[in-house]
């Protein structure tokens, strides 16, 4: 598991930047429904828990604007 998140004053936005729309594998971004202090409309993620950690939206980013942060799984979890 993964945990996303998404610095929304530091994204430049997905019209004028959106590489990690492109980067995730799992198609898990989109546009986000507000605009942040700048007027940009940053990326939001659709579904955190389909993630898959793999980091490459936090890799694209050039504003550094998305943390991804794997999660460990709880040994009852595994063996359950």
């Amino acid at each position: 598991m993964a945990s996303v998140t998404i610095l929304t004053e530091s994204c430049k936005g997905v019209e004028d930047c959106g590489l990690c729309m492109d980067a995730c594998p799992k198609n898990l971004f989109t546009a986000a429904t507000d605009a942040n202090s700048r007027g940009y409309i940053f990326s939001a993620i659709t579904d955190e828990a389909a993630c898959i950690g793999c980091a490459a939206c936090m890799h694209t980013c050039p504003d550094f604007a998305i943390v991804v942060t794997k999660t460990k799984k709880s040994k009852e979890a595994a063996n359950g």
